[in-house]
């Protein structure tokens, strides 16, 4: 049996190489794919418009706007015209906040009276102007601080100020790259292994070189196992391409175990070539594989197992249907390895569950399959 599938194997892996345009597929596609979508993939709020318009002219509005201006979040641009332009600047996109400092500003806080400084957001994108918002209470938060404990300096009054000391684990600047990254790599090796898996299938019988298989003294066990296997491979041959690519160009960093990654890789590829021979059993034609897969296995996957959106956002019935998607617990699994230095104790639910789907959904297509070799 061994040898009657290395030989399948053999032959699978001599008609991948010699088709050209599969192996660019395969190989050179993905780490094309993982660099550009890694650098597009980003949801850090840098370099914030804000339009200042300031009605106060005293030194605490200028040293307010002047801290606004010295973090990276924020480029300053004045006012100077009519306040009844403010809501075009918004709706133009010249400006991504519109701040309105108000008379009295720095007489107010001299005195130590509330100052309520005016900020219009362009809520269009709304994960941009959360994020605008927070930087924003954040500054005025700090500006305001500053200035009592300088207050204090200067008179015999004390200001209290309650202070806040926050830390961040795991991503301490807050970098969406490192969170989207892993997500990115588990995308591309389930289109490598699903898609092309169906899709390999499906041209051999159009090709009509299905049928010569179906006359040998193979087994379908073999058969599929012969089919797979160099998918595996070849999958496994994308991931140690990107690792490196991960780690030293988009600087991603790693906690993790290698040996732990691939074998939770290893668990999550049962189920994407698992998918892969379950797709080619109800099509006849590479089209027929493509759509299939794309529409009904791909985009679903990616939309509700935490790729981008985090599941707890959902709604409660999305959340239940997305524990039947497989590669939101590889996406749990390969950023608490990336991230957060998680082995197989910490991420044992995820590997049952990854494994159960797996073979289940293994089995299930194999024995589907050998109805059609049947």
């Amino acid at each position: 049996m061994f040898y009657r599938i290395l030989s399948i194997l053999r032959k699978e892996m001599t008609q991948v190489r010699r088709d050209m345009r599969l192996m660019s597929v395969l190989i050179i596609a993905p780490v094309i794919q993982l660099l550009v979508l890694s650098y597009a993939a980003n949801t850090d709020v840098k370099d914030i418009v804000v339009a200042v318009r300031d009605n106060d002219h005293s030194y605490q509005s200028r040293e307010f706007i002047r801290a606004i201006g010295a973090t990276d979040y924020f480029r300053v641009m004045y006012l100077t015209s009519s306040e009844s332009t403010d809501d075009k600047l918004l709706i133009n996109g010249v400006a991504d906040i519109v701040i309105i400092i108000p008379p009295d500003f720095g007489k107010n806080l001299i005195l130590g009276k509330p100052a309520v400084v005016q900020a219009l957001v362009d809520g269009s994108d709304s994960n941009f102007g959360v994020q605008g918002i927070n930087q924003l209470q954040k500054l005025t938060m700090q500006f305001s601080q500053s200035l009592a404990a300088d207050l204090s300096l200067k008179t015999d009054i004390k200001i209290p100020h309650l202070q806040t000391q926050s830390r961040v684990w795991f991503n301490p600047d807050l970098k969406s790259r490192y969170y989207m990254v892993p997500a990115i790599m588990a995308q591309l090796l389930m289109v490598a292994t699903m898609i092309v898996t169906s899709m390999a299938l499906v041209k051999e019988k159009e090709e009509g070189t299905f049928e010569q298989l179906v006359v040998t003294p193979l087994k379908p066990l073999e058969i599929i196992l012969g089919k797979l296997l160099p998918f595996t491979l070849i999958a496994f041959i994308e991931m140690t391409l990107a690792i490196p690519i991960m780690l030293f160009i988009l600087e991603v960093p790693f906690k993790g175990n290698f040996l732990v990654l691939y074998a939770f890789s290893a668990l999550f590829l049962l189920s994407s070539l698992g998918f892969g021979l379950f797709v080619s059993t109800f099509v006849r034609t590479q089209q027929q594989a493509m759509l299939f897969s794309t529409f009904f296995v791909l985009v679903p996957f990616i939309l509700l197992s935490g790729f981008a959106f985090p599941v707890e956002n959902m709604p409660t019935i999305i959340q239940h249907i997305s524990g039947f998607i497989p590669m939101s617990y590889y996406l749990i699994a390969v950023r608490g390895i990336f991230l957060k230095g998680a082995g197989f104790h910490e991420l044992m639910p995820q590997a049952i569950k990854l494994t159960i789907w797996g073979v289940s959904i293994l089995i299930i297509s194999s024995l589907k399959f050998r109805k059609r070799l049947d």
